[in-house]
């Protein structure tokens, strides 16, 4: 049970800044490694758990049981990043600033050709992706996270890493 519902006669704002404070202020840095991989860029990102983070905090009521926080705040995070590329829609897929990319010399990070890769996919399946493996949530909380069934967010994850594998391996390939 929340702990606002257990002391009904203590100030709102003091209940729920201590319970913001305690369930979902742990979670801003898994949030913010949630947005970057899905935003366009690090402002963006930000952005995101911003809004998020105030959303959260606004409806802290509306969370009903503690151990569903972290699906819960994941989740308006998930949601912040859906926005901005609906406000986007006019724009290229993940144009970004329109600035060149920078070089690297192959070979020297494989971190850059998995961003790359990720950058590449459909949003949904970095959505996915990003829950299962980079957020390390199970399929029960991905599936809580998304509003979907169980079953839809293995088929989503096997679908998604299967083109993430594929373009992993073109990239491997000599341009």
């Amino acid at each position: 049970m929340p702990e606002y519902a257990a002391r009904p006669a203590q100030p709102r704002a003091e209940a729920d800044d201590r319970i913001f404070e305690r369930l979902v202020e742990p979670l801003l840095g898994d949030a913010f490694a949630l947005a970057q991989a899905l935003s366009s860029d690090r402002g963006a990102a930000q952005d995101a758990v911003q809004n998020a983070a105030f959303k959260a905090w606004q409806r802290m009521r509306q969370l009903r049981d503690d151990r569903s926080a972290r699906a819960w705040f994941l989740a308006m995070v998930v949601n912040e990043c859906r926005s901005v590329w609906r406000k986007r829609k006019a724009l290229p897929a993940d144009a970004g600033s329109g600035r060149r990319a920078i070089r690297w010399p192959s070979g020297i990070d494989q971190r850059l050709d998995v961003r790359s890769a990720m950058r590449r996919l459909k949003r949904d399946d970095r959505v996915i992706l990003s829950l299962r493996f980079l957020m390390d949530m199970s399929v029960e909380e991905s599936a809580g996270v998304l509003g979907i069934s169980e079953s839809a967010v293995k088929a989503r994850t096997a679908r998604a890493a299967a083109r993430f594998r594929e373009l992993m391996a073109r990239s491997g390939a000599p341009e």
